[in-house]
């Protein structure tokens, strides 16, 4: 054991988090949001939940919240609500039954696609930097929640909606300052992510 390194706590939750936010140069919303988790371990269980918003002029367009466990949706929903209060986790998602397949090669050009009764949404990440290891206070929360991830940012992402690609790129966002240093992408996803809370001195 390395010194300083040891945290004894509890676990909150246990998972990967995958995040493609699109936008159109030059202006300042998104075209399409997904954020998917993938909890491996919760108290309330295991379960996929994504929040997806694609805007009306790509096909129509797609709002839910999409979930394979409506108690682990129910979890998420209070965990991340807690800490986040920008969109897509700020809006009153409908709730939508869902199937998650994950594709390509998850050193290359993973994917996922959610397919629900009506839709299907294929996300895929490409040209992935070097992974960033995090450990830390969650920052803006209690300083007894812990996190710890590997973050794989990558260069490209895209958003299909019904077989059809969702009109955006990805963009610097300054929200990482606080955890890991400097404006970071929009599109990355965390691999072996968890947050305990932990023991004070």
């Amino acid at each position: 054991m390395i010194e300083g390194l040891e945290k004894k706590g509890t676990v909150a939750w246990s998972g990967e988090h995958w995040i493609s936010y699109l936008r159109r140069p030059g202006e300042d919303a998104d075209s399409g949001m997904v954020s998917l988790y993938n909890m491996r371990y919760t108290e309330a269980g295991h379960g996929f939940v994504a929040f997806v918003v694609i805007e009306p002029e790509n096909d129509n367009g797609f709002k839910g919240l999409c979930v394979t466990d409506h108690v682990v949706a129910d979890f998420v929903v209070d965990e991340v609500s807690r800490h986040a209060s920008h969109p897509p986790y700020n809006e009153k998602l409908p709730v939508i039954d869902a199937s998650f397949t994950q594709g390509g090669h998850i050193a290359r050009n993973p994917s996922w696609t959610i397919s629900t009764a009506d839709h299907e949404i294929v996300v895929t990440w490409r040209q992935l930097q070097p992974v960033v290891i995090t450990a830390g206070p969650w920052p803006g929360a209690s300083p007894c929640n812990y996190v710890t991830s590997l973050l794989h940012f990558t260069d490209e992402s895209s958003i299909e909606l019904n077989g059809r690609a969702v009109d955006g790129k990805p963009y610097d966002r300054d929200i990482w300052h606080a955890s890991i240093g400097g404006d970071r992408g929009s599109c990355l996803f965390a691999l072996s992510e968890s947050l305990m809370t932990v023991e004070q001195p």
